[in-house]
């Protein structure tokens, strides 16, 4: 029986948990890839869920983040085992690059680049969605642009020929797949799109960060390759998205808004896209929009203080780590339209920042700069606290916060710990309401590919941060 874990372990420590949820976690993910999937070679499906819900489709999005795990363990093991996966992603992607689809055809300006997903034999998807999500080309490049990174840096001359035959091919139009999705992604950033979740069309900040993360990798690997006009192209994007970004910022609070006017939408704009951009895009430490950033420290405050009240399993665990869904508001119950539920991804999305934040802090180290926008997040910890506070690097103040921190990351894994399926199995959600068993209920698409990543990719973060390894590994 493939089970991570007895149940002894879900009551053990929890570091021997997440070691084994891990394993569990990126053995999933391959069988979730290609003919063992029931899909076409290198394609991602999002579940093997067939029913209530039907998520047995690649979508770029899902299936972008998700190799991203392969490339984060090659660049991290060097086991080129895993390069045939991210070989075969490539190819696959460029076919899909190439099919005409309700958002388009590649031959039409690109657009067909922007349909979000399609059925798992490769075929387009002619049901009706919400499209175009411009995200996906995006994430797409920010995966296979770390892989011709390491195929450049490891210089065989077959990695530079698979480079420029199949991932980064100077011609326009762009015949390749990093150089096809870099090119729509600078034509199309400030178009509407629909967002991550597939709901509201308009601008939204996820989609502009891996936007321009997107453009600045992109543009880096233009110079590399000497295609000097489009790197400089790449570059003058950026610099416009980077300026749009700012407008996301409440200038009331300081916390970012996760789309353009929530108020329409009914929504206070504090959405779990906040820190699922900060992970994807891979921002560091207090760079504008890194993990250990005011405002993203208070938005991540604020938005899982959204969910305190929001869930009857939450009620005890005040003011501890609690389940975070995609936003206070949700009515998607994972199969249809009720009330929403906590999902495994969004609340790992919470320990993954943290730790994040807490590398920048321990590993610099840093002085802890409290300001207007940070004081809710730091105090917390530490009520005594005031704007303008420098705490210095060691102190005991310091030290405080560094504890506080880590106990309240830990915390959330505590509670995909104790809200898992059996066997350790991890669906799209799990029930809001008390479970009266060992584990929790889950909710909605069964084995949810982008849980076992998200799972994968922060427990290997939480490891290196735990070991006191320098540099902090950024995510790919």
């Amino acid at each position: 029986m493939d089970t991570p874990h007895d149940e002894l372990l879900v009551y053990g420590r929890l570091d021997v948990w997440i070691g084994k949820e891990s394993e569990f976690s990126w053995r999933k993910i391959f069988q979730q890839i290609g003919p063992p999937a029931g899909a076409k070679e290198g394609l991602v499906i999002a579940s093997p869920s067939t029913e209530e819900p039907d998520y047995f489709y690649t979508w770029t999005r899902d299936s972008a983040l998700v190799t991203s795990v392969a490339l984060n363990n090659l660049l991290r093991t060097n086991d080129t085992a895993i390069e045939p996966v991210l070989r075969e992603y490539a190819y696959s992607q460029l076919a899909l690059q190439h099919m005409c689809n309700p958002s388009g055809c590649h031959e039409w300006e690109l657009r067909g680049l922007g349909e979000p997903k399609y059925h798992a034999d490769g075929t387009a998807f002619m049901g009706n969605w919400g499209r175009p999500q411009r995200d996906g080309p995006a994430l797409r490049a920010i995966t296979l642009t770390g892989f011709a990174d390491y195929l450049l840096e490891r210089g065989a001359p077959g990695d530079i020929k698979f480079v420029h035959e199949h991932l980064y091919e100077l011609s326009m139009p762009p015949m390749s797949v990093i150089k096809a999705d870099l090119e729509y992604v600078a034509k199309y950033w400030d178009q509407p799109s629909f967002d991550l979740w597939e709901e509201i069309r308009g601008k939204h900040f996820f989609t502009l960060l891996v936007s321009l993360t997107a453009l600045r990798k992109g543009a880096r690997l233009a110079i590399q390759l000497a295609d000097a006009p489009a790197a400089s192209h790449y570059t003058e994007q950026g610099d416009r998205i980077m300026k749009e970004l700012r407008n996301f910022i409440d200038p009331d609070t300081g916390r970012i808004l996760a789309y353009e006017n929530p108020g329409q939408w009914n929504r206070t704009g504090l959405d779990a896209a906040i820190p699922l951009a900060v992970l994807a895009a891979g921002t560091s430490g207090v760079d504008e929009w890194g993990p250990a950033n005011d405002y993203v420290l208070a938005t991540l405050g604020a938005y899982v203080d959204s969910f305190r009240d929001q869930y009857a399993i939450n009620v005890e665990e005040r003011p501890k780590a609690v389940a975070t869904g995609r936003y206070a508001e949700d009515i998607y119950d994972g199969i249809g339209i009720s009330t929403g539920n906590p999902w495994y991804l969004t609340t790992l999305a919470v320990t993954h920042v943290l730790s994040r934040a807490s590398a920048y802090y321990k590993f610099t180290p840093a002085e802890v700069l409290i300001s207007s926008v940070s004081l809710p997040f730091w105090a917390q910890f530490d009520s005594t606290l005031t704007v303008n506070e420098v705490v210095p690097v060691r102190s005991e103040k310091w030290w405080k916060l560094m504890d506080e921190l880590e106990i309240w990351s830990e915390g959330f894994w505590e509670v995909v710990r104790k809200y898992q399926g059996v066997g350790g199995q991890l669906s799209e959600q799990f029930h809001r309401r008390v479970a009266w068993s060992v584990v929790g209920i889950p909710q909605g698409a069964k084995d949810l590919t982008w849980s076992y990543a998200a799972f994968y990719l922060a427990s290997v973060d939480r490891a290196y941060y735990k070991s006191g390894e320098v540099p902090w590994p950024p995510m790919v």
